[in-house]
C-alpha cells in the first residue's frame, strides 16, 4: 500500500476545497497560462468553480486519509492501492492486429509500437462505429460484429484493454475479500479473450473461452500464446444452447455478454436469469459467477434485474452489494462501479481520434455464489439508524443548494442519502469528504433528516473498504 502527497503547483491551502471537487478536473489538461494560476484563498463559490472548469484549468489534489494512521486502520478489509497493467500488453495487441486479418490497413512493421496516421484514421472510424452501435441505438448489440475483420480490429485495440482492466479489478477485489485464485474457469462470450487473459494473468489454472466467433477465439489463442499461457477455446452460441463445456468450474465469467443476449426480446430478463441458473449447475460447491455489464442506464438496470432474479433463486451477492435483497435502486435508478485507471498511451491516442473519453472505468458488476450469505447486522429492534452498519458508497459526491456534501449509500437500511455540511471540522468526519464510489464505510452519530441522514462535527466516519485503482 502506498500513500503519498507529492508536491505540485496546484495543491491548495484553501480549507473548504475538498478532493471530490477537483478529482474529475484533474483529467483536464491545458497548456495555457490560466492553468498555472493559483487558487485564491477563501470560498469562491460555485460560480468560480465553474469558471475553472470552463477555462480548462488543471488541478491536482493529493489526499492522505487521516484515519490511516489511527488505530481503526488496522480493521481495513482493504486500503487504497493501485494495480498495474502489464507494460507490454498494448504492444502485443498492436503486433497481433498488424499481422492478422483483423485490419484493413497496415503501413508499419508489426513491431512498431505506434499507429501510423493511416492506421489511426482507419481504426478510429471503426472504433466510433462500434461504440455508437453498442451505446446509442444499440444496433450492433447481439449482432455478429466480431465477424467483421475491421470491427474485430477496432475491438482489439480499444475495447479489449477496457474489458481486461475491468476484469483485473474485479478479480483483485475478490482476492482482497478472501477469495482464492480460481482453478478452472469458464469465460462465456469471450470474444478475443480480454477476460480470459485477465483470469490467466491473475493466476487461474485453466480457462476455457467460449464464443460464437471463431475469428475472435483465434485472436484470443494468439494473445495467450504470446503471453505464455495456454487457453482452451470452444465455439458456443447461447441462443442455440450448444457447445457449453461441463463443469464443475470454480468461476463462470460473463464480460459484457448478457446485455447482448436476447436483445430486444420482451422476456430477455427471464431468459437471461434462466441461462444463469443453468450455468449455476456447472459451478463447484464454492464457485462464483462474475457478471460485468456496460454502465449505460438500460444495460445496468437489466444487469440489476438479473441480479435480483438470482437472489430470488437463492444466490447471494458476494460483491459489491452489502444489501442482499431486491436492489433499492430500481425501478427508476441504477447503480454501477467507477474506477480510476491509466489507459495505455496508444489507446488514449486512438480514443482521442475517435472522440471517445475513457477517463474512468465504469461497469455494472456482480460476484454471486450459490450459497446464501448472512445478512448484515440490522439495527436493534425499534431503532432505525445506520450507526454501526457497513454501507457502500454508490454515487459521486453531490453539493446541495444548502452547501451540504451528499453521497448515496446502500446497506442494512437500504439506499439513502448521507450528507454533511461542507465546512464540518470534526476530526472524525474528515474522511467523509474524500470518499469515492465503491468505498465501504461505517458511521457513528448520524441524525435523521427530511432527505436521508446527516452528519456533523460530533459524528464519525470510518472507511473500512477502499475501492481499487488501476494504473
Amino acid at each position: 500500500m502506498e500513500f503519498s502527497s507529492p508536491p505540485g503547483p496546484c495543491q491548495s491551502s484553501v480549507p473548504w476545497l475538498r478532493p471530490w471537487m477537483v478529482s474529475r478536473v484533474c483529467r483536464r489538461t491545458s497548456s495555457s497560462a490560466q492553468s498555472q494560476r493559483p487558487i485564491s484563498p477563501g470560498n469562491p463559490g460555485r460560480a468560480s468553480i465553474a469558471s475553472l472548469l470552463l477555462s480548462g484549468v488543471t488541478l491536482k489534489f493529493y489526499h492522505r486519509d487521516p484515519t490511516l494512521d489511527s488505530e481503526s486502520a488496522r480493521g481495513y478489509l482493504w486500503c487504497t492501492s493501485r494495480l498495474e497493467l502489464p507494460n507490454d500488453l498494448y504492444d502485443t495487441l498492436l503486433t497481433i492486429w498488424r499481422s492478422s486479418a483483423a485490419r484493413s490497413v497496415a503501413s508499419r512493421a508489426p513491431g512498431d509500437p505506434v499507429l501510423s496516421r493511416e492506421e489511426l484514421y482507419a481504426v478510429s472510424r471503426k472504433v466510433r462505429e462500434l461504440s455508437r452501435g453498442l451505446t446509442r441505438q444499440r444496433a450492433l448489440a447481439g449482432e455478429r460484429y466480431l465477424s467483421d475483420p475491421d470491427l474485430l480490429g477496432a475491438y482489439l485495440l480499444h475495447f479489449w484493454p477496457i474489458s481486461y482492466a475491468q476484469a483485473l479489478l474485479c478479480l483483485a477485489m475478490v482476492r482482497r475479500a478472501g477469495g482464492s485464485e480460481p482453478g478452472s474457469v469458464l469465460d462465456l462470450g469471450a470474444g478475443p479473450g480480454p477476460v480470459s487473459m485477465a483470469l490467466l494473468d491473475s493466476g487461474a489454472a485453466h480457462v476455457t473461452a467460449c464464443d460464437r466467433s471463431e475469428a475472435a477465439l483465434a485472436l484470443a489463442r494468439r494473445i495467450a500464446v504470446d503471453r505464455g499461457h495456454t487457453l482452451a477455446t470452444r465455439q458456443w452460441d447461447a441462443l442455440k444452447s450448444t457447445g457449453l463445456p461441463r463443469g464443475p468450474f470454480d468461476m463462470i465469467a460473463l464480460g459484457h455478454t448478457l446485455n447482448e443476449l436476447w436483445s430486444g426480446h420482451p422476456d430477455r430478463i427471464e431468459l437471461r436469469v434462466g441461462l444463469m441458473k443453468k450455468l449455476g449447475r456447472e459451478l463447484a460447491a464454492e464457485g462464483r459467477i462474475l457478471i460485468m455489464e456496460p454502465a449505460l442506464m438500460s444495460t445496468a438496470q437489466a444487469a440489476i434485474r438479473v441480479r435480483d432474479g438470482l437472489v430470488n433463486a437463492g444466490y447471494s451477492v458476494e460483491m459489491p452489494c452489502v444489501w442482499q435483497q431486491a436492489c433499492p435502486a430500481l425501478p427508476d435508478g441504477t447503480c454501477h462501479g467507477e474506477f480510476d485507471w491509466r489507459p495505455p498511451a496508444g489507446m488514449v491516442r486512438l480514443a482521442h481520434a475517435a472522440r471517445i473519453g475513457r477517463e474512468t472505468l465504469k461497469m455494472a458488476w456482480f460476484v454471486l455464489r450459490k450459497e446464501k450469505r448472512d445478512e448484515p447486522a440490522l439495527p436493534p429492534a425499534g431503532r432505525s439508524s445506520p450507526d454501526g452498519g457497513l454501507y457502500r458508497v454508490v454515487s459521486e459526491p453531490l453539493l446541495s443548494k444548502s452547501g451540504r456534501v451528499r453521497y448515496l449509500v446502500c446497506g442494512p437500511l437500504g439506499r439513502f442519502a448521507l450528507s454533511a455540511p461542507r465546512d464540518c471540522r470534526g476530526a472524525g468526519i474528515r474522511s467523509f469528504f474524500a470518499l469515492a464510489r465503491g468505498d465501504g464505510i461505517r458511521v457513528t452519530g448520524a441524525r435523521q433528516r427530511e432527505t436521508g441522514w446527516g452528519l456533523d462535527d460530533e459524528s464519525r466516519v470510518d472507511v473500512v473498504e477502499r475501492t481499487l485503482k488501476l494504473g
